[in-house]
């Protein structure tokens, strides 16, 4: 993450203050997060003495950085703004600020990677591969990395592993399938279980909930197309034919007939399905044929095997939702490639 102090008051005559500020400055050393403060600042707490070893070291190489870190927070859909005035945390501030208390930071456990929280480990791996395309297009990623601790759930271990890691006081990024087949259709499975917490910006977390079926439906288009042609006997004009409007409530694993799609129509009472085709269509004819419950996994392995530039070159406007969320997965997962030594 970004996280910028503006000012540390009182720090040398309050323990807590001088504790949280060398847990930052000390995973900031560590590669683990960006920091930024005003050079003024840092110039001052240089002259008071009230830092030493390494993390003096780490300052200077701070304040060295100070005008270019400035520069690229706006890269990223949010900072963390640690508040040395107050033990209490004021939460997110619109439009891009998360204001955090210097007493979450007094234990280290807290300033280590932040959690990121998906039902499979595959759609982390996913969700970092347009993260690094976001740094390459904002021309940081020789500089920085995206990382974070892996947290993999399913069913109700989802919801239990959420619970427990904002229990531990930990920065928790959520980001889960909806598994609507239908835009009036309701939340499904592991998703209805997060019900109880607000979506969006709660205390200590970012729970997203897809705007579409599942990770599968945000694959790149061009990723889609080169996996689906070396695919034996399936037809890549098909797919070629989607609108993006279309592709978003298509179950890609099992596929969709028309006529499957009709009576998803009729059970939620909602024309969505039936807007796209004609009455003349055959109704058993294929939407999408399947792909398999290995879809995803072989994107995956394809987008491994091309470079981060490549991949950003094959992402274009029909990938506009994969990038939001890409995003604000870089805006937490933002880090120095390389340690202070």
């Amino acid at each position: 993450m970004i996280i910028v102090i503006n000012d540390v008051p009182g720090m040398a005559a309050d323990p807590a203050k001088s504790k949280a500020f060398n847990n930052i400055l000390m995973a900031f050393g560590e590669g683990k997060h960006v920091l930024w403060m005003p050079s003024k600042k840092i110039t001052e707490i240089i002259e008071s003495g009230v830092v030493v070893g390494h993390n003096l070291q780490v300052l200077y190489e701070l304040k060295e950085r100070s005008r270019l870190t400035r520069s690229i927070i706006d890269n990223f859909d949010f900072f963390v703004d640690v508040d040395f005035s107050s033990p209490h945390s004021s939460g997110f501030v619109a439009p891009n600020r998360l204001s955090v208390s210097f007493s979450h930071f007094v234990n280290s456990a807290s300033v280590q990677f932040p959690i990121f929280l998906a039902e499979n480990l595959s759609d982390i791996d996913f969700y970092l591969f347009g993260s690094r395309a976001h740094l390459r297009d904002a021309k940081l990623l020789s500089s920085y990395d995206v990382r974070f601790r892996h947290v993999s759930g399913g069913g109700n271990t989802t919801i239990n592993s959420f619970v427990y890691h904002l229990s531990q006081n930990e920065l928790v990024l959520c980001i889960l399938d909806s598994d609507k087949n239908h835009p009036a259709a309701g939340l499904q499975n592991t998703a209805a279980r997060f019900s109880a917490y607000p979506l969006g910006w709660g205390s200590n977390y970012w729970l997203h909930i897809l705007d579409c079926t599942e990770a599968e439906n945000l694959v790149p288009w061009r990723i889609v197309e080169t996996v689906l042609s070396e695919t034996p006997g399936f037809n890549c004009e098909k797919f070629r034919a989607l609108s993006p409007e279309l592709r978003r409530f298509v179950d890609h694993k099992k596929g969709l007939t028309l006529s499957d799609a009709l009576a998803t129509d009729a059970l939620h009472g909602s024309v969505f399905w039936g807007a796209f085709f004609s009455e003349e269509a055959d109704p058993q004819s294929w939407i999408f044929e399947p792909l398999g419950n290995r879809f995803l996994e072989k994107c995956i392995e394809q987008m491994r095997e091309i470079s981060v530039h490549k991949l950003a070159e094959m992402i274009d406007e029909r990938d506009e939702l994969y990038m939001n969320i890409s995003r604000m997965v870089a805006s937490w997962g933002i880090g120095p490639k390389s340690a202070i030594r």
